[in-house]
């Protein structure tokens, strides 16, 4: 504005038993081994615990290098943001793209099989005078059934996003708007260590005037156990923010 693999335990016990007889005769020694092998499986997260794993105003803070977060609004169901701008003429985000657009898009999650969302759109409002876009962190998590489903959307995932990347598109201008148009560009896509990355850069393009940069956002989606954790790190140089934002969420999932 969410890699799991389950943790396996797996002990193995060998027993050896030998039997000796007396009186100048000797009989076959035997031995017996007995393997018990044990799986331990993490349980689901829990509906109830959903909130509870998003970063608090002073933890962006914290990820943001400034003070002063707030919350733009909470988030409880997903959201077709394609549907939710009215671009001008009609125009809709290419829908390869979806996934870039920003977090917990509703199109992305459909026939996913997911049950939860929570979620928060925060941001901090720089100095007045300042050129730069406020930062802004949007930060989705989104409940499965098990990892196994969790598992299938990010592969799903992985499988979509390569779609979109180093890709370029501008939409209508906006005749109510002194036709500003919005250019936007999508970055290399990455798929590194179970996380898939990349970035979306917007541009306000208004006839005979210089572009106005509308700041760059790194988006960042991994799952852990059955929880998708799906970022949104907004800034004029993002850097590593939405990762790090992921990585924080991440945390907590692993301590459920």
């Amino acid at each position: 504005m969410r890699q799991l693999t389950a943790a396996a335990a797996i002990a193995a016990i060998g027993m050896l038993v030998a039997a000796c007889g007396g009186n100048n005769q000797s009989s076959p020694s035997s031995s017996t081994t007995t393997t018990t092998t044990t799986t331990t499986t993490r349980p689901p997260v829990a509906q109830a615990a959903l909130a509870n794993l998003l970063l608090s105003t002073a933890e962006i803070d914290t990820a943001l290098g400034l003070t002063g977060t707030a919350s733009k609004g909470k988030i409880d169901k997903l959201e077709d943001d394609n549907v939710k701008q009215k671009w001008p003429a009609g125009w809709q985000f290419p829908a390869e793209c979806l996934d870039t657009l920003n977090a917990g898009e509703a199109p992305v999650y459909a026939g996913s099989g997911y049950t939860a969302v929570s979620g928060d759109d925060d941001s901090v409002a720089l100095p007045a005078g300042s050129n730069d876009p406020d930062p802004e962190v949007t930060q989705v998590v989104v409940l499965f059934p098990s990892a196994k489903e969790a598992n299938a959307f990010f592969t799903a995932s992985s499988q979509r996003w390569p779609a979109c990347a180093n890709r370029e598109f501008t939409s209508p201008g906006d005749p109510t708007m002194d036709n500003i148009a919005i250019d936007f560009k999508v970055g290399a896509v990455s798929n590194a260590n179970g996380i898939l990355i990349a970035t979306i850069n917007g541009s306000m393009v208004k006839p005979g005037t210089p572009s106005l940069d509308m700041g760059t956002c790194q988006r960042a989606l991994t799952v852990r156990n059955n929880v998708a954790i799906d970022v949104s790190g907004c800034r004029k140089d993002p850097g590593d923010l939405g990762v790090n934002v992921l990585n924080q969420i991440a945390g907590k999932v692993d301590k459920q």
